[in-house]
C-alpha cells in the first residue's frame, strides 16, 4: 500500500490514498493527535452518505450491502474504495474518486478530497458532483479518530441528542442543553448524534488540546467510543443523522439529508489545530 506524506514544519501526516483516502497518522512536535485503532486508519472521509442505514434499505432502490460484522451498511463508499492523486504537494494533496452505479450505491458521482496540512492545524474539503441523470440522496462527513484517557474532555455545544438501540440506530430525540459543556471522556461509553451543533468542539489533554471546527452545513456531531476503556474517541462532523434516508421517508423532519440534483455539487469542510 503506497502512502503519501506530507510534512508542514513539526507537522507530519501520512495518508494513504488507496485506502480510502485514509490518514494514518498526524503527529505533531512528535506528538501523536490521531490515533488508528487498526493501526492504519486515524481519519475518512464519509460519502454518500455517513453512518447507518437500516439493513441497508435506501428507499426506491435495492438493498444496499450490510458492513461486515454488522447487520447495516455503513458510512458510504468513499472509505472503501481507491482514489487516485490529483496534485501533490510538500504539504498539500488533492485525491479524486469516481463512481459509478453499483449494488454498493446505485448513483453516478465524483468526489474530491483536498487535505492540506499547516504548522499545527489539518484541514479535509470535500466535494462531490452528481454526475447522473436523476436527483441523488446526499450527505456527507469526516470521521476523524482521537486519543482518549482518563484525562481527556470534550467542550461543545448542541442542542439535542439521538437516542439508539443496541445496534446503533437512532430512536428518539432528547434535548440537551445549549450551552457549551464539558464531557468527561475517561468513562464515556457513547455512539451517538447530537443535533444543532455549533460547529466547534474542543478535546483537552495534559499538555495540549485540539480544537475541531466544520462548515455549517455540518450541523451534526456523531461520537463515538466503544468502551470505558478505549484508547480512542471519534468525534464526526456530519452533514445529516444516521439512517436519514429512512427516517425522512417516514416524515421525521430536518434529518440534514439533501437531495443532489443532476450536475449539482455538495462540498463541506473540517479543520483540526492545536490551540494549546
Amino acid at each position: 500500500m503506497d502512502a503519501i506524506d506530507l510534512q508542514c514544519g513539526a507537522s507530519h501526516v501520512r495518508l494513504f490514498p488507496q485506502r480510502g483516502a485514509a490518514i494514518g497518522a498526524w503527529h505533531w512536535r512528535d506528538t501523536p493527535l490521531l490515533h488508528a485503532p487498526d493501526g492504519d486508519v486515524a481519519c475518512f472521509p464519509m460519502l454518500p452518505y455517513a453512518n447507518r442505514i437500516a439493513h441497508g434499505q435506501l428507499p426506491g432502490a435495492e438493498p444496499l450491502p450490510p458492513h461486515p460484522g454488522e447487520a447495516h451498511s455503513l458510512h458510504g463508499i468513499g472509505w472503501r474504495r481507491g482514489w487516485r492523486v490529483i496534485e501533490q504537494h510538500a504539504a498539500h494533496v488533492v485525491l479524486g474518486l469516481q463512481h459509478q452505479a453499483d449494488h454498493d450505491w446505485p448513483f453516478d458521482l465524483t468526489a474530491t478530497l483536498s487535505i492540506a496540512l499547516g504548522e499545527n492545524w489539518l484541514t479535509h474539503t470535500l466535494w462531490v458532483t452528481n454526475t447522473g441523470e436523476r436527483a441523488m440522496p446526499l450527505g456527507l462527513g469526516f470521521h476523524p479518530i482521537f486519543p482518549a484517557d482518563q484525562h481527556t474532555t470534550l467542550s461543545a455545544g448542541w442542542s439535542g441528542r439521538w437516542d439508539v438501540t443496541s445496534d446503533h440506530l437512532p430512536v428518539g430525540l432528547a434535548p440537551q442543553p445549549v450551552a457549551p459543556g464539558s464531557v468527561d471522556v475517561g468513562p464515556w461509553y457513547v455512539n451517538n448524534c447530537y443535533t444543532g451543533w455549533d460547529g466547534k468542539a474542543v478535546l483537552r489533554y495534559a499538555d495540549y488540546a485540539l480544537q475541531l471546527s466544520a462548515d455549517p452545513l455540518c450541523r451534526f456531531l456523531q461520537c463515538y467510543r466503544p468502551g470505558t476503556d478505549s484508547a480512542f474517541v471519534a468525534i464526526e462532523p456530519v452533514t445529516h443523522i444516521p439512517n436519514a434516508h429512512q427516517l425522512r421517508a417516514a416524515g421525521v423532519p430536518d434529518t440534514g439529508l439533501r437531495d443532489l440534483a443532476p450536475g449539482a455539487v455538495m462540498s463541506t469542510w473540517m479543520t483540526v489545530q492545536v490551540i494549546g
